[in-house]
C-alpha cells in the first residue's frame, strides 16, 4: 500500500494496511500544521511492516522471542542511514499502541531540522507528540501518559538546573527506560511550554530557544527566560502534579485521500525481498540470506532482490559481491536512488579507493542525487570522493555542506564537513566549526568524534605554523622548507573523511562496520612498543603497501598508498614493529613475516605524526587485512 509519503508492506487485510498508512499520514500532517516551517520528509523511505498478529511479529523480529522473559513489542522503530523501518501489529488493542513509534519518528523529524537540541527538550517533545491520540478528523496533542502522571505524583522531581544540564552520561537519563522521572518531567515542561495559556501568552518556549541559541548555555538561557530557577521549579512541580491538563485538537485532512492510496498484492518473491532487507537492517544475516536467495531464485530479474543482496554483501564487507549484485540491479534499470549510492559505497572498500573507481563512484553518486536530491548520505559520500581530487575542492565543500544542511541533527555529517574544510585548506573555518562541535556534542560517541576533529585542527594549525616558519624569507635551509611544503601537500590525506557508514541493530543503535569518521581517528594502543612522540597520540591510516625497505633492519621507510597519494613512514627498528592481522585469521590472512611479501598488501598502519620531520609519521604497528 503506497500513500503519499509512506510504503506499507502487510500480511493483514487491505483495510488494515490502508488504516496504518492513513495514521502515519495523519501524524505527519500534525507536524506540518503545528510547525509550518518544519521539514517533515525524511529524505529517505519509511517502510512500515503492518503485521496481522504476534506470530507474524515473531517471524520478522525473532530476537524479541529468543530470550525468555523479554518484552514482546507491538511496535518497533528501526532507523537507518538509507531507510527507516517500522514494524507494527494491526491487532493491537491498547489506547495508544504506537506511542514508541511516534516517539522515535518525532526524534527523526527533529534531527532533520535542528542540531543538538537539549536532551530534556528533545525527549520531552518526543513524549509530547508520542502520546497523541489519532481520531477520525483530528489528532489530540497533549494527552496524559498514565505512567508519567503516576511518576510525577509519587516521585521527587529532578531540580531544574540539574535537568537542564543532563547529558547522555547523566544518572538521570536512560534512553532505554522511558518510564523514569527524567522522561516524565521533561514531558511536563514541554507540555507546560506548549499548552499552558500563560506560558503561551509570554512565548516562553520561543524566548528560551532564542536565548539558548544566542548563548549556547541552557542554564543561562533558562534564567533569562524563566527567572529564578528555584521558583520556576516550584511552578513546574505544581503543574506536574495537577490532575487535569489541556489537550489541543489539530484538524487533519488526509482521510479524504486515503481511498486513493495505491495497493496491490505482492508476489512471494517481492515479500521475501522486503523481509530480507529488513533482516539486513536488524542484523540477521542468516535470515536475510534465506529470504533474498529465495527471492532471486523465484524472480531472477527482480531488482529489489539484487538490491537486497548487494546491501547484505556490503554489510558483510564482501565488496566484490556487492558490486556484482548492485550492478545487476542497475542493468535491470532500477529507479531506486539507493542502488547507485550503495554501488558507490562498495567501491570505497573501507575508505580505500583506486583513482578509476573513484570516477565511477562519483558518477553513481551523481545519479543517486539526481534521483533523490534530499538524501544526505549521497552528498556526504560524494564530498569524500571529491576530496581525493584537489581540483574538486569547491565541489567537496558544497556537497559536504549540503549533507550537513539536510540532516543538521546528524553530527557525523557536520564532522565530515569539517574534514573537507581541512582538506581544502580552510583552517579558520574548520577552527570555528571545531569549537561549535565541542559545545554541541551530546553522546559519548559524539563527544569523542568532536575531540578527534578538534585535535586534527590543532595538529594542522601547528603544522601550518611550522611550515610558515620554515618558508619565511629569513629561513636558512630552503631545501628543508621545500620538504616541509611537500609534506603539507601530502599530509592533507591524513584528515580525509571516511565514508559515512553504519548498520542499525534492533534497538535502533548504530553499529559501525567500517573505519571511523576521520582517517586519523581515535587514539589507538600501539602495543607494547616503548616508542612515543612527545605531545602526539598514535593514529591509524588504511592503504596498500607501495614500498618497503626490506634490506634495512633499522632506520627504514615504508610507503603507503592511500587514494592517489603515497605517504612516507619511518621506522627505527623493524624488530620493534608490531605486526598483526585484523582480519579473521586463516591460512590466507595470517601476515607473512617475510618482508618482501608485504608490498601490495592492504594494511592499517599505526603511527605517530612527526610534522617536524621529512617523513609523514613514525611507524609503530602494521595490521594486515
Amino acid at each position: 500500500m503506497r500513500s503519499s509519503h509512506f510504503l506499507v508492506v502487510s500480511n493483514a487485510s487491505d483495510r488494515e494496511a490502508r488504516k496504518v498508512a492513513d495514521q502515519f499520514e495523519q501524524f505527519r500532517e500534525v507536524f506540518q500544521a503545528t510547525f509550518p516551517k518544519l521539514r517533515v520528509d525524511l529524505g529517505k523511505p519509511l517502510v512500515i511492516f503492518a503485521l496481522k498478529n504476534e506470530d507474524s511479529m515473531r517471524q520478522l523480529i525473532p530476537e524479541y522471542w529468543e530470550v525468555k522473559g523479554r518484552v514482546h513489542p507491538i511496535g518497533l522503530y528501526v532507523p537507518g542511514e538509507d531507510a527507516h523501518s517500522v514494524i507494527v501489529r494491526t491487532d493491537a488493542e491498547a489506547d495508544n499502541p504506537y506511542q514508541v513509534i511516534y516517539h522515535e519518528y518525532t526524534h527523526a523529524l527533529m534531527d532533520l531540522n535542528f542540531s543538538a537540541l537539549p536532551i530534556w527538550f528533545g525527549e520531552g517533545l518526543a513524549e509530547f507528540f508520542g502520546n497523541s491520540t489519532l481520531k477520525d478528523k483530528n489528532v489530540e496533542l497533549g494527552q496524559i501518559a498514565p505512567a508519567h502522571l503516576q511518576i510525577l505524583q509519587q516521585s521527587p522531581l529532578i531540580p531544574i538546573e540539574s535537568l537542564l544540564q543532563a547529558d547522555h552520561r547523566s544518572p538521570y537519563y536512560n534512553e532505554q527506560n522511558h518510564a523514569s522521572v527524567f522522561y516524565a518531567e521533561s514531558w511536563a515542561i514541554v507540555h507546560y511550554l506548549l499548552l499552558d495559556p500563560e506560558a503561551r501568552k509570554q512565548q516562553l518556549l520561543q524566548n528560551f530557544l532564542n536565548a539558548w541559541d544566542a548563548s549556547g548555555n541552557q542554564v543561562e538561557a533558562a534564567q533569562k527566560t524563566f527567572g529564578d530557577l528555584r521558583k520556576f521549579g516550584q511552578v513546574m512541580e505544581a503543574y506536574a502534579r495537577q490532575s487535569r491538563f489541556f489537550v489541543a485538537p489539530v484538524k487533519t485532512d488526509v482521510h479524504a485521500d486515503s481511498k486513493s492510496y495505491a495497493g496491490r498484492a505482492l508476489s512471494q518473491a517481492e515479500a521475501e525481498a522486503y523481509r530480507g532487507e529488513l533482516f539486513v537492517r536488524t542484523n540477521r544475516p542468516k535470515e536475510a540470506t534465506t529470504s533474498l536467495e529465495y527471492a532471486v531464485q523465484a524472480e531472477p530479474n527482480l531488482t529489489l532482490a539484487h538490491e537486497g543482496l548487494g546491501l547484505l554483501a556490503l554489510h558483510q564487507l564482501q565488496y566484490d559481491l556487492a558490486e556484482t549484485e548492485l550492478a545487476r540491479a542497475i542493468e535491470l534499470n532500477s529507479p531506486n536512488f539507493i542502488v547507485y549510492y550503495y554501488s558507490a559505497r562498495a567501491r570505497f572498500r573501507s575508505g580505500l579507493i583506486a583513482p578509476g573507481d573513484c570516477d565511477k563512484a562519483i558518477a553513481d553518486l551523481e545519479k543517486s542525487i539526481q534521483l533523490n536530491p534530499q538524501f544526505a548520505a549521497s552528498y556526504a559520500t560524494i564530498a569524500s570522493a571529491y576530496s581525493t581530487k584537489s581540483e574538486y575542492a569547491s565541489k567537496a565543500i558544497a556537497a559536504a555542506k549540503k549533507a550537513m544542511q539536510l540532516e543538521p541533527g546528524n553530527l557525523r555529517y557536520t564532522i565530515n564537513y569539517g574534514f573537507v574544510l581541512l582538506n581544502a585548506g580552510k583552517l579558520d573555518e574548520a577552527k570555528i566549526l571545531a569549537s561549535r562541535l565541542l559545545a554541541s556534542a551530546r553522546s559519548p560517541a559524539e563527544q569523542s568524534n568532536a575531540m578527534q576533529f578538534s585535535e586534527a585542527v590543532t595538529n594542522r594549525q601547528a603544522h601550518a605554523t611550522q611550515v610558515a616558519a620554515a618558508t619565511a624569507p629569513n629561513a636558512t635551509n630552503s631545501s628543508a622548507a621545500q620538504s616541509e611544503k611537500t609534506n603539507t601537500d601530502r599530509s592533507s590525506i591524513l584528515v580525509s573523511p571516511s565514508i559515512p557508514s553504519g548498520t542499525s541493530t534492533p534497538g535502533g543503535k548504530s553499529t559501525p562496520r567500517e573505519t571511523p569518521i576521520a582517517s586519523d581517528g581515535p587514539p589507538l594502543n600501539p602495543g607494547s612498543t616503548s616508542f612515543s612522540v612527545s605531545g602526539y597520540k598514535p593514529y591509524a591510516l588504511d592503504g596498500q603497501v607501495a614500498s618497503i625497505d626490506c634490506a634495512k633492519a633499522t632506520d627504514g621507510r615504508l610507503g603507503l598508498r592511500t587514494h592517489s597519494v603515497v605517504m612516507d613512514f619511518h621506522y627505527r627498528d623493524m624488530k620493534d614493529l608490531k605486526v598483526s592481522s585484523i582480519a579473521t585469521v586463516t591460512a590466507t590472512t595470517k601476515p607473512d613475516p617475510t618482508c618482501p611479501s608485504w608490498k601490495g598488501r592492504k594494511v592499517r598502519v599505526v603511527f605517530y605524526p612527526t610534522p617536524e620531520q621529512s617523513f609523514d609519521g613514525e611507524l609503530v604497528e602494521i595490521q594486515f587485512f
